[in-house]
């Protein structure tokens, strides 16, 4: 078995100004689970578990949470693309996130839920995200109701003079590897939108 997502979280949490401890991975039993979780919640400010590929991986980190602390879990999935699964939680006080086994989904919800989080207990105002503006190069759809961010490789664009680079989505399955290590930023697709079309100007956040 292989471990990528804390390597990846803990470069997210350290750039965002915090300090990581890792505690390995946990075989897939509930006891484990929850002892090496409350170890975590006497010893941390705020505890991320990345649960496994499995539905019942998933449950079982929601049950641990609840059972850590009040008033535990206070959000059991999300509607963006990719990292629908994530869970939201406050144990006595401290925050517990539980984020998809899959790294690129992983990554992507560590941005949108973990960073805030730190900032916030660091008594930072909240960054703007570094970003540039580039052109699309192919038809994105997108599910209404729905927030999709999709890993895209910036490509300098020699065809204008005023937008610099190209925004080419990078395809593949969120538990595919490369793609984060192919991507330059993560595109957003608003909730509101059903798709974005080839030739319009997008923001790319750069990761």
């Amino acid at each position: 078995m292989r471990d990528i997502n804390s390597y990846t979280l803990g470069a997210l949490v350290e750039k965002a100004g915090g300090a990581t401890k890792r505690y390995g991975i946990i075989a897939d039993q509930f006891s484990a689970l929850k002892e090496a979780a409350a170890q975590a919640l006497s010893e941390c400010d705020v505890v991320i578990i990345t649960a496994g590929s499995s539905a019942s991986t998933r449950d079982m980190t929601a049950e641990v949470i609840r059972q850590l602390g009040e008033p535990g879990v206070l959000v059991h999935g999300i509607n963006t693309r990719p990292g629908k699964p994530t869970i939201l939680g406050v144990c006595d006080g401290k925050a517990v996130i539980g984020l998809p086994g899959n790294p690129v989904s992983a990554l992507v919800n560590g941005y949108l839920f973990v960073v805030p989080v730190i900032e916030k207990l660091l008594g930072m105002l909240p960054k703007p995200r570094a970003s540039v503006r580039a052109m699309l190069t192919v038809n994105l759809p997108s599910q209404a109701g729905r927030e999709d961010w999709w890993p895209v490789k910036l490509i300098v664009n020699r065809e204008s003079s005023t937008v610099t680079y190209k925004a080419e989505p990078i395809f593949g399955k969120s538990n595919l590897i490369f793609t984060l290590a192919s991507a330059d930023g993560l595109l957003r697709i608003h909730p509101d939108a059903t798709g974005l079309s080839a030739g319009e100007i997008v923001e790319v956040v750069l990761i």
